[in-house]
């Protein structure tokens, strides 16, 4: 009998002990990152299964994460706003047409909020696999869930972040006339000293990187508002591995 109320009594206080825990512990937030969507089998790693995607929101909307805006990331780190740490921030990179015909309905299936990084080239439909325009007009009135973002017009390559700050000013510019955001997404996540004045002169409160290197984590609230990290979500990753950058990734 007394081994048995040892026993209970050690759960108790390890139960106090994690709840302790989890409440001391500073808010920390997954900014997750996707790309292209497809139907069935992925073909390279930046593609996310329809399924696999869908599984991923239901386990987001079940287990009653708060699908945040980028406004919420401004509030937050401005120390205005106390945020649940059962928080999420879902991004989509570039304005794939598959962000807009594949993931957002589930996105709006769930009730969960999302931001689309888009890459204002694409806006006059040459390219069939990007969103045009007339796509982002859809997307507006069929999903107010769905904000849009900045992903530069057309310094989406290896080296851009490299160039003169007049190149960055001049991109930034041509953005206005297609989404006037003060939200951005620097193309692969790299950054430079011009990229970064060039976004504070044209007046951006939030830029994100990307990528497997130490930004590769969650947003904590004393990050630099111009060097905000996010977390990959991959092809083919696991649901456990999906539940881990949720909870316990730094």
């Amino acid at each position: 009998m007394k081994k048995c109320l040892y026993i209970l009594i050690s759960i108790l206080i390890l139960l106090i002990l994690g709840v302790t825990i989890y409440i001391l512990m500073p808010t920390r937030i997954p900014v997750l990152t996707y790309h292209d969507f497809v139907e069935g089998e992925p073909t390279n790693n930046m593609q996310i299964n329809k399924d696999l995607f869908e599984s991923e929101m239901k386990y987001l909307s079940k287990h009653n994460y708060k699908s945040l805006k980028l406004s919420d990331i401004d509030c937050f780190l401005d120390k205005k706003c106390k945020i649940s740490k059962k928080s999420v921030l879902i991004t989509m990179d570039d304005g794939w047409l598959s962000e807009l015909e594949i993931a957002a309905p589930i996105l709006k299936k769930y009730n969960l909020n999302a931001v689309i990084f888009y890459i204002g080239v694409n806006e006059d439909g040459h390219n069939e696999h990007f969103m045009s325009r007339e796509d982002l007009e859809t997307l507006k009135k069929k999903y107010p869930n769905i904000e849009l973002a900045n992903h530069s017009y057309d310094l989406h390559h290896e080296e851009d972040y490299l160039l003169d700050k007049e190149v960055f000013l001049s991109d930034l510019d041509k953005m206005k006339s297609i989404n006037d955001s003060k939200y951005y997404a620097y193309p692969y996540g790299k950054y430079s000293d011009n990229y970064i004045e060039s976004l504070k002169e044209m007046d951006y409160d939030l830029a994100f990187t990307f990528g497997p290197s130490k930004e590769h984590r969650k947003l904590d609230i004393n990050d630099d508002r111009y060097k905000l990290p996010r977390l990959n979500v991959s092809n083919g990753m696991p649901m456990w591995k999906f539940i881990l950058r949720l909870n316990w990734y730094k």
